[in-house]
């Protein structure tokens, strides 16, 4: 354990590089509308897979391993028109920050979720008597049943989409969207200089795309990691079993080898005991490579609090152990829940401590006028955006129903959970790190309590937690940011453009997704596509909200339960101690503060396997070899992609209408 590879191998500058171009920019815009619109069909329509999983999905790696294949292409038939690194890294960066929005990151639960009062009262749901006057109409599209009723059941055949009647709530949700994305901009640079030059955060995200593209810019003009044996092996490991699987689409005899299938992650467990939760064992090569470059303490902390919840979860269960009130008692799950969010809670108070040196010269640079050019924009620029964006987001809130103390808290919890992981995605590589109680309102109805709640508050607070609003527990943008800043912080004088790339990518891949959300609504009849946005989480939404009101067992505060969210953030405090104190101490906070998540539970074997694979490298052969067995991981992310790129396209072409499902969990 003494091994750490806590400091970054490889200096990730990109050297020198070509600058932004208008060519990129608009290619990037391009792509991130098509990736949009291709995963909204291939979810919805075909059925044939779920691309966004993540932070960093399969609706990012597929357009961009496209288009280092295109490159590579034209690099032989036609040089002059190859891409340069930055503008492969310019298309990539743009694909991130949209691709997090369509199908099931965010656009399949929109739609769906404002329209569905409408469309879904009935008597027996008493959505009408309960709901309907204190709903934000202005925020959903008008409730005329020629608007709402053709969007589930589909245009009468002389029929047009009613596309004026979906503006005002497209205007409402993409501006606060907007909004958030400013403020995590915002705070991106404000923290980008502690991350990257005090912490020394080893962005691994980051490193894998300048990898397959830092040949483009040298004079042989090809990526060293296409020329490397090692390479091709990792590779071949994982999309030779693609190649097998996708021949038996065909030779129907030929048995499926299923290592890496997603259809049914349930089927990949093992059940430790009775009323234990199951050990995943799905294997998905795109964690086990990306992964590959995170430190060891971090991932060890991953799979073994894993293991430690495995463990709480099924013994408190079985003994029937709860914390809180009578009437109000918080189950296992609810307790490791509480118990995570407090750690979260301190990494996000941590990484600010440790940033105190840092954020008091930005201040400095604020009140004196110093350092203005030092970043993507000022200092004083960023805080005062951020703060305008912030008021705008706060408004927002409260406009849709929420009194203002509740819009405080939810804001703040907002911003913590979207804050700590976009910096542990950076720190760590593991994509799968995903909010406990996602945007904080589930904790905070725990701990305070809802006897004090009116029938508004609990509307707004079920709609601002819902997936409507700005995503679920995939968080558009603010992860990709860091690393876009990270990519791009040799550009000098074209400084200005990264700020509008960002919002370029973000507004252009929204507008697409909702807009051709809506159609394929209108078009195919949104009660007959797939995914969860149509199928049951619309109406779920409101049920959940209507359950709530009508529940006469109201809660109150519990210091039980408030006790136990302590609780967490001092286990994350001393575990912090700990590692800053003795540097062999193996376990870092975020463990704890992601034990229970969803990423988590499916992958703490892959990243175990990860462990494994880097002590035995480091082991063995230090610094040197784990060098080299870098492109071996990078391999296998390039072979899983290429591979589900394969699949999908026999898919389109010989079963159209019979598609295999490629990839999901």
């Amino acid at each position: 354990m003494a091994l750490n590879t806590s400091q970054p191998i490889q200096n990730l500058e990109p050297g020198k590089r070509t600058k932004i171009t208008l060519r990129s920019v608009l290619l990037g815009t391009a792509t991130a509308i098509a990736l949009n619109i291709y995963c909204n069909y291939t979810g919805m329509v075909l059925i044939a897979g779920a691309l966004v999983k993540s932070q960093l999905p399969m609706s990012v790696l597929l357009p961009f391993v496209t288009w280092i294949g295109i490159n590579l292409i034209l690099k032989i038939v036609w040089p002059k028109m190859a891409l340069s690194g930055t503008e492969l890294l310019v298309i990539y960066s743009m694909s991130w920050i949209s691709g997090v929005i369509t199908a099931s990151g965010w656009a399949i639960y929109w739609a769906p979720i404002i329209s569905s009062p409408t469309y879904y009262a009935s008597p027996e749901n008493q959505w009408s008597a309960v709901l309907f006057d204190v709903l934000p109409w202005q925020m959903m599209p008008q409730t005329s049943e020629e608007i709402i009723r053709p969007f589930y059941e589909g245009l009468p055949p002389d029929g047009n989409i009613p596309w004026l009647a979906w503006l005002t709530p497209l205007y409402w949700w993409t501006s606060v969207s907007i909004a958030l994305v400013i403020a995590g901009f915002c705070i991106s640079v404000i923290f980008q200089k502690q991350w990257e030059e005090h912490e020394r955060l080893t962005f691994p995200l980051a490193t894998f795309p300048l990898a397959l593209t830092e040949g483009f810019d040298s004079p042989d003009r090809i990526p060293a990691i296409f020329r490397n044996r090692v390479f091709w092996i990792g590779f071949w490991v994982v999309f030779g079993v693609y190649v097998w699987n996708t021949g038996g689409y065909f030779a129907t005899g030929l048995p499926p080898i299923g290592i890496y299938d997603s259809v049914q992650v349930a089927d990949k467990s093992i059940p430790l005991a009775d009323q234990f939760p199951p050990v995943f064992l799905r294997i998905l090569p795109l964690v086990i490579g990306l992964t590959y470059l995170c430190n060891l303490e971090i991932l060890f902390s991953i799979w073994i609090f894993r293991l430690l919840a495995i463990l709480k979860e099924g013994l408190m269960t079985r003994v029937g152990f709860t914390v809180g009130y009578t009437g109000q008692q918080a189950q296992a799950q609810d307790i490791l829940t509480l118990e995570s969010h407090g750690a979260l809670v301190f990494l996000a108070l941590w990484s600010i401590w440790i940033a105190r040196g840092h954020l008091k010269r930005v201040w400095q640079s604020v009140k004196t006028g110093t350092n203005l050019k030092e970043g993507v924009i000022s200092y004083r620029v960023a805080l005062l955006a951020l703060a305008l964006s912030t008021l705008y987001v706060i408004g927002w809130l409260y406009a849709l129903g929420l009194s203002l103390p509740l819009v405080l808290f939810q804001v703040a919890l907002i911003y913590i959970a979207f804050f700590t992981v976009t910096k542990y995605t950076a720190a760590s590589g593991f994509s799968y790190l995903f909010p406990i109680a996602i945007k904080g309102g589930p904790v905070l109805e725990s701990i305070t309590g809802t006897a004090s709640l009116t029938r508004q508050d609990f509307v707004a607070l079920g709609l601002a937690n819902s997936y409507a609003f700005f995503g679920n527990f995939r968080i558009p943008a603010w992860p990709a940011i860091p690393h876009h800043l990270k990519w791009f912080s040799h550009i000098k004088k074209q400084r200005g453009w990264l700020f509008w790339i960002i919002f370029l990518a973000f507004a252009s891949g929204l507008l697409a997704s909702f807009l051709f959300v809506i159609y394929l609504g209108y078009e195919y009849a949104g009660q007959n596509l797939g995914l969860a946005g149509f199928q049951g989480a619309n109406v779920n939404t409101y049920n959940k909200i209507v359950s709530a009101i009508l529940n006469t067992d109201r809660t109150v505060f519990d210091p039980a339960k408030a006790g136990i969210w302590i609780l967490g953030g001092l286990q994350a405090g001393l575990l912090a101690l700990l590692s800053t104190r003795f540097a062999w101490w193996p376990l870092h906070p975020l463990g704890l503060a992601f034990q229970i998540n969803q990423g988590t539970r499916y992958y703490a074997f892959c990243i175990f396997l990860t462990y494994i694979s880097k002590l035995l490298i480091l082991r063995f052969g230090g610094i040197p070899l784990y060098q080299r067995a870098r492109p071996f991981f990078f391999g296998l992310v390039v072979g899983y992609v290429v591979g589900v790129g394969m699949a999908s396209i026999v898919d389109y072409i010989w079963f159209p209408d019979e598609a295999h499902w490629t990839h999901g969990w």
